[in-house]
């Protein structure tokens, strides 16, 4: 299997990191050339230097446009961009001093960067690579004329002093980088806590999907009976209604067993997104008959088509039917959407929230806790995005931002 459809979000953001790390190296770079040969006056061929330092921007303005465009993201395109980085690197030292330049030392970042992000075999490869360029720097470079117009005493106070500057760069790089690393590695942990926490949940839904389906047979012929013995017209209404209510039942279960391990296009149906959220406010509203929702539909004609999954339907339909739990007489809806986006902003008219909430956590009594749960991890899975915030004005504001990208045919 092809190890780049496993991790492409994850060599995408390595990517996204190279490119910002590379920006602050060619800031770095051109301001010290800057001071060296300006404020310094020491003499450097410039030429090579700014031509490398334009070079490496170029580099970095077309990683910019790569990320943005999309596409696949591999080990092998990490290792050229790191493999330009170096080259440049060694470039830059080779034309001002080699080995003796004070920033020599940034070789070991390139080490760290790969030991990070790369395989162990491209990193001992980029290790062995970068000593070999070091060891050149020896014998090979360019000789800076610094003797001839300055004091050896000067020359190595800012020789020194260089080396401080490169320490205090290398220090705020690793930092920087460490830091950020651990933080992925807490958001790698968190989701698989919640990639465990789903599967035990889809065990348990696919269990109790099969068990309850002879109950629900049951009462459904229970129903039916009663409906046909029933000697008023009332009892009979309430009866076709206990019946309906039983079909909807089996009709869940139905999908929630399909689902399992079937793809997205054949758990769905192609539907324009206003004709999908449409019926989805529909039948939440004919579940809630005392709720006054205040619904407003914005959205560009004709409407995109997606396809119409159930776990986007149910997602919704928690978060739906949260706010009408927490307001149960008025609840307000704003849909908007456009060639692009699907925005949905759900407010309640409740007491709010004490704190964030927490998967499994809830506080109503008959409540589990795992509808919101279940709604941000559906999300997510799409690159969307559920924000919950108390409303200024009272009550629970819930955002839903998905990238129509992910729902379409």
């Amino acid at each position: 299997m092809n190890k780049n459809k496993i991790y492409p979000d994850l060599y995408r953001k390595n990517l996204k990191l190279l490119c910002w790390l590379r920006m602050i190296a060619i800031i770095g770079q051109s301001v010290t050339v800057y001071f060296t040969t300006r404020i310094l006056q020491i003499p450097l061929p410039e030429s090579p230097i700014w031509a490398l330092i334009i070079l490496l921007a170029m580099v970095n303005l077309g990683t910019y446009i790569r990320l943005k465009t999309g596409g696949l993201i591999g080990q092998k395109e990490l290792l050229a961009h790191m493999l330009v980085d170096i080259g440049v690197l060694y470039g830059l030292l080779y034309f001002s001093g080699g080995a003796s330049n004070p920033f020599a030392s940034l070789f070991i970042m390139q080490v760290v960067i790969a030991a990070i992000i790369m395989p162990p075999v491209y990193t001992w490869w980029i290790a062995i690579l970068t000593i070999a360029l070091y060891t050149l720097l020896l014998f090979w470079n360019v000789e800076v004329p610094y003797f001839l117009h300055h004091h050896i005493d000067n020359y190595f106070n800012i020789h020194v002093q260089g080396m401080w500057v490169s320490f205090v760069m290398l220090a705020l790089l690793v930092a920087g980088f460490i830091i950020r690393i651990s933080r992925i590695m807490r958001r790698q942990d968190q989701l698989l806590a919640e990639a465990e926490h789903l599967a035990a949940l889809g065990a348990l839904a696919a269990g109790a999907a099969h068990e309850l389906g002879t109950p629900l047979a049951t009462i459904g012929l229970l129903a039916q009976q009663y409906e046909k013995e029933a000697g008023t017209a009332d009892a009979q209404k309430r009866s076709a209604i206990l019946r309906e209510q039983v079909a909807r039942c089996k009709s869940i279960l139905t999908r929630i067993t399909a689902a399992a391990g079937i793809m997205r296009a054949e758990t769905g149906k192609p539907m324009a997104v206003d004709q999908f959220l449409r019926e989805i406010v529909g039948r939440w509203q004919q579940d809630k008959p005392q709720l006054k929702a205040q619904v407003s539909w914005q959205g560009t004609q004709p409407a995109p088509v997606i396809v119409g999954e159930y776990s986007i339907e149910q997602a919704i339909m928690n978060v739906l039917n949260n706010a009408a739990d927490a307001s149960l007489h008025a609840v307000e809806v704003l849909v908007q959407w456009d060639n692009s986006q699907l925005t949905i902003h759900i407010r309640d008219h409740g007491k709010g929230m004490s704190g964030d909430i927490a998967p499994g956590v809830t506080s109503k009594p008959e409540g589990m806790g795992l509808g919101l749960f279940l709604a941000r991890s559906v999300i997510s899975r799409l690159e969307g995005r559920l924000d919950i915030i108390n409303h200024k004005d009272g009550g629970v504001l819930a955002s839903i931002w998905l990238p129509l990208e992910k729902l379409r045919i």
